[in-house]
């Protein structure tokens, strides 16, 4: 299998000081991908710049300026305190949205059977005008707004297993059938940002297009796989995705800092072969996954490591 590995210096940029979400994320993951051999199996991409009229395509023309500006005049932080701002963060989040936008079209034309993005600034929470929990730009939605708009698809399924509800991916499909929103995060009484209670559905057309499967504090991978695989597998096999993506946020983790959820790597890497399962028997084996959370490096390290292991075909004959 082909696993195109997209990353690029300038997310190192992006200058977030001793914030968790900081450079040393992307650092610790390639780390261990060369230490274990992994790097070998993977197919390095740096990906493109998104072009102001591609991400357009979600958010407001008024946000995007917003973002640059904040970044040229020197602003430390936009929106919130949480979204901390350098130099190099627009161009940063450029590159991100190129990323997966280059991802998603490479895996859909066979050039790559599947792909992982390891960018930063991270995308879910971004909402059309607004930035918010350490994002600025909606990756994952761009991908696939560029999926249906630019390419042709008609199904595709988001699945965010990141602990904090992808709220701005939510809300900006949440009237639509053409993207199917599914998200397992801590329960949102218990977690940012407070969103993705089980009764989101959707609404309008959009309605039932939406699977929140929220998660009490303490959950571990026996009852975590349980629920994914009863309530989030059977949906996608409904649904019949001609595309999985992938907000891979690896801070479920019983190391991660900020929440409180107590999964392993086995959870990741189970999750993951379940996916791919279900992409390999309605799209075609298309899965395109980017990078959310995941703020213990060793943890986020370990946990890529696993994901990436399945998506190569490159697990252990122990497993």
């Amino acid at each position: 299998m082909s696993t195109g590995f997209f990353t690029n210096p300038i997310y190192l940029e992006h200058d977030t000081g001793e914030h968790p979400e900081n450079a040393g994320r992307l650092r610790s993951i390639e780390a261990r991908l060369h230490e274990s051999g992994l790097f070998e199996h993977l197919e390095p991409r740096s990906g493109r710049k998104a072009g102001v009229h591609e991400v357009n395509l979600m958010h407001t023309r008024q946000h995007i300026s917003q973002v640059e500006e904040a970044a040229q005049t020197g602003v430390n932080t936009l929106g919130s305190p949480d979204c901390i701002v350098s130099g190099q963060t627009y161009e940063a989040a450029l590159h991100a949205v190129g990323a997966a936008l280059e991802a998603v079209e490479e895996v859909a034309s066979r050039r790559l059977d599947n792909a992982f993005c390891a960018v930063r600034p991270p995308g879910h929470h971004a909402e059309q005008s607004e930035a918010m929990g350490f994002c600025f730009f909606n990756n994952i939605a761009l991908a696939a707004e560029f999926l249906v708009r630019e390419m042709g698809f008609q199904r595709v399924a988001i699945v965010d297993f990141d602990v904090h509800h992808g709220n701005g991916t939510q809300h900006l499909f949440e009237e639509r059938s053409d993207v199917f929103f599914i998200s397992t995060h801590q329960h949102p009484r218990t977690c940012y940002p407070g969103t993705g209670f089980d009764s989101e559905r959707g609404r309008g057309l959009g309605t039932g297009y939406t699977l929140n499967v929220p998660f009490l504090p303490g959950t571990q991978d026996a009852e975590y796989l349980a629920q994914f695989r009863t309530t989030v597998l059977p949906t996608l096999e409904a649904y019949r995705p001609d595309f999985v993506l992938v907000s891979a946020g690896f801070d479920a983790h019983r190391e991660d800092p900020l929440a409180s959820l107590e999964l392993t790597e086995t959870a990741y890497r189970e999750a993951t072969q379940e996916l791919l399962q279900i992409a390999d028997r309605f799209a075609e084996g298309r899965l395109v996954s980017l990078l959310e959370g995941g703020y213990h490096l060793e943890a986020l390290a370990s946990s890529v490591q696993e994901h990436l292991r399945v998506l190569t075909g490159t697990q252990s004959t122990g497993d």
